[in-house]
């Protein structure tokens, strides 16, 4: 599996000015994959026990709610399907590399 830092980004309740210049690069699994992709990156057993929290607000993370899967580092952190802590979570991706410097 190739390795890559995916972004996420909504459009709702936000304006044009803060899309970013660059279109993110999404990478997506169907709800109907997401056990497979999880058992793959041997995640299944506990995302399936609700052992996974939002890195934003804090929920549990389920089939239901689950926005995004992101590679930080070493780890994988859950984002929920909140349009506020998908933009959260977008805006943090776009200010990482420049903290890296």
């Amino acid at each position: 599996m190739q390795s890559v830092k995916p972004k996420v980004f909504s459009r709702l309740n936000h304006t044009l000015e803060d899309m970013p210049e660059e279109k993110p690069e999404i990478l997506a699994v169907h709800k109907r994959k997401l056990e497979q992709f999880l058992r793959e990156l041997e995640l299944w057993e506990p995302f399936s026990k609700g052992e996974f929290r939002c890195v934003t607000c804090g929920k549990t993370i389920t089939v239901d709610n689950v926005g995004a899967i992101i590679p930080s580092g070493e780890n994988i952190v859950f984002c929920c399907s909140s349009h506020d802590c998908l933009f959260k979570i977008t805006k943090q991706q776009q200010v990482e590399p420049e903290d890296a410097e």
